[in-house]
């Protein structure tokens, strides 16, 4: 049975079956982005090993508040499975913000809460929350979902391999293909595509290989992870 070939820090896996269905890990995506979890109040730490931390929000925000001294209040609750995302498995995530606070994207003092999904049904079987702390959420890559491709010349012994890389084609897929271009750039992979040949999965290179319409030469695309501060 063929699985996930994963990269050597296991942020991001391709399926040798199906490459438009990279992987991008969950777990490592959260510690990438958001860093260690705190260590809870011993109530709250044995509340939230079975219940939702909605049921617990008063105890947080009171926690919150005694952290930073400033009010808080819940700004934005959502599980991934609701939008595009290549993750491992789904999580919910609810994000607090001090009261008043206009832009909790930016903002720094913003607490994050991660419920994991541990599978089965999405509408249950989630695992205790973890809850971290960070500023400037946005630029921390936590709310970049999928994965990117990146479209290299095959060979790296081949006399032309540098002037290759620095192709226009090849610079202006791979600018198609990055994380922030498109929500999806999976998608941008299969239209650039050369007359629609999907791409396949090479044992040797232990990556996918293909056809790009606009460039004159064979590449190996390999899916990407975020970009972390």
């Amino acid at each position: 049975m063929q699985t996930l070939a994963a990269s050597a820090d296991e942020l991001v896996a391709a399926d040798p079956r199906y490459w438009d269905c990279p992987s991008l890990n969950t777990a490592e995506h959260i510690a990438a982005s958001l860093g260690q979890p705190l260590t809870l109040p011993p109530h709250l730490a044995d509340a939230l090993i079975t219940d939702w931390a909605t049921d617990h929000e008063p105890a947080l925000l009171r926690w919150f508040a005694r952290l930073t001294h400033q009010d808080y209040e819940q700004v934005h609750r959502d599980n991934s499975y609701n939008q595009e995302n290549d993750f491992s498995e789904n999580f919910v995530f609810s994000i607090f913000a001090p009261v008043g606070c206009s832009d909790w994207c930016w903002a720094d003092d913003i607490f994050v809460v991660v419920e994991t999904h541990l599978g089965g049904d999405v509408r249950g079987n989630y695992g205790p929350a973890g809850v971290f702390r960070i500023d400037s959420l946005a630029d921390s890559g936590f709310l970049d979902w999928v994965c990117g491709w990146f479209a290299s010349p095959i060979s790296t012994d081949s006399v032309n391999y540098l002037a290759d890389c620095e192709h226009t084609e090849l610079q202006a897929a791979n600018d198609r293909l990055c994380i922030g271009y498109s929500s999806h750039p999976t998608s941008e992979l299969r239209n650039l595509l050369w007359q629609g040949c999907e791409p396949v999965w090479s044992e040797r290179l232990s990556c996918y290989v293909a056809r790009l319409a606009d460039v004159p030469f064979a590449v190996r695309v390999e899916p990407i992870g975020p970009s972390y501060c």
